[in-house]
């Protein structure tokens, strides 16, 4: 299925495919994960080069005007070749904190993030629910003679050890804060983990009784969950193009396989197992297009169906690509299972994807409280 896109829009796809599909070799970037690399530097500097992350920052903030769709394709191009660059983390979710902060904290830390002068990220998660209250933030800000104290620790941080500016969840009283900090900040630790998707690198920074003052608070108080379920929701969005990428990489891999490999003298895609597969997946992957494509044109004005477009997006793209990664090591067989193949890639993208701002069954569970069941 080919969904209608605008002259713009289809330009943006084919150069950024061309461009992608030049300098993307999957097979290298197997290397590069086994060298535990943090970020692709040379990638990096051509999606900066591109001016990709000003797309649809507006011109009155140094952007590019571009809509909320036109920037969203290249999320899934991004997820068809899966380069190891901070798009995601740096250029939507705290690009968008950004837009959304105080003028003061904008004017100032905006034009570096859209030149990739600096890196940002978010800290906003402490535990394995991905739950945004103040049940789940017991990272902690106190106030002080001279401001606020904070203390805490932040997990599932992208890109931490190479970002400049973090964005960071924390309770005060019975409220909660998004404050910015720098990477230099005192008391600031930032330590690698491991993470299934090494092509997202992750981190875990701990806060020790770090000096904050009230410029450094993002967000005015009274609308920071506002805040957080606007951008949370716009990066749903993003999220599930890159899936729908990923799922169509996926189908190409097992489609191409399968007219290649020879069995018992002929192609394994003219056998009918192979055949139902390949077909499965292709009605799989136009169903998530569907829903994808819906999520990002949707009217930012409207925030309850921005919320419930995302989180359908966020659910069914999420097994969308969990399955068709899975169906794409079944086509290849044993040479499916192996490191040397970049089968293995998309599989362990699927499976963190599915984790990244809540998992499809939060999502669900959401859906039915808007449905009010």
């Amino acid at each position: 299925m080919q969904f209608t896109l605008s002259d713009i829009q289809n330009e943006i796809k084919e150069n950024s495919t061309k461009l992608l599909k030049e300098n993307i070799d999957l097979l290298d970037t197997i290397q590069k994960v086994d060298e535990n690399c943090r970020i692709d530097e040379n990638i990096w500097k051509l999606v900066l080069e591109q001016g990709w992350l000003a797309l649809d920052v507006p011109e009155s903030d140094g952007g590019l005007g571009f809509s909320l769709t036109d920037t969203a394709i290249l999320s899934e191009v991004l997820g068809y070749y899966m380069p190891i660059v901070p798009v995601f983390s740096s250029g939507v979710v705290f690009k968008n904190l950004i837009l959304n902060s105080k003028n003061d904290i904008k004017n100032s830390i905006l034009p570096e993030i859209i030149t990739g002068e600096k890196i940002g990220t978010f800290a906003i998660y402490e535990n394995d629910k991905y739950l945004v209250d103040e049940g789940n933030t017991h990272t902690n800000l106190v106030e002080s003679s001279d401001g606020y104290v904070l203390n805490g620790v932040k997990k599932y941080v992208m890109f931490g050890d190479v970002s400049d500016y973090f964005a960071v969840m924390a309770k005060h009283n019975e409220s909660l804060k998004i404050i910015l900090l720098s990477k230099d900040t005192k008391g600031l630790d930032v330590k690698e983990t491991t993470s299934l998707d090494q092509t997202r690198p992750m981190c875990e920074i701990s806060m020790s009784d770090i000096k904050i003052q009230e410029n450094d608070i993002m967000i005015e108080p009274s609308d920071t969950l506002d805040v957080w379920e606007k951008v949370k929701n716009i990066s749903l969005s993003f999220l599930a193009m890159e899936q729908v990428g990923g799922s169509q990489a996926c189908l190409d891999m097992s489609t191409s396989y399968a007219k290649e490999r020879i069995q018992f003298g002929r192609p394994i895609g003219s056998f009918q197992a192979i055949q139902h597969i390949c077909a499965n997946m292709l009605l799989q992957l136009e169903s998530a297009k569907s829903v994808a494509y819906s999520a990002v044109r949707t009217d930012l004005s409207d925030g309850l169906e921005m919320e419930m477009s995302s989180l359908i997006a966020k659910s069914y793209c999420s097994e969308v690509f969990n399955k068709l990664a899975g169906d794409n090591i079944q086509v290849h067989g044993g040479i499916g299972f192996t490191w040397e193949h970049p089968a293995h890639l998309y599989f362990k993208k699927a499976k963190s994807d599915s984790l990244l701002l809540g998992t499809p069954k939060l999502a669900r569970d959401r859906i039915a409280e808007l449905l009010s069941l």
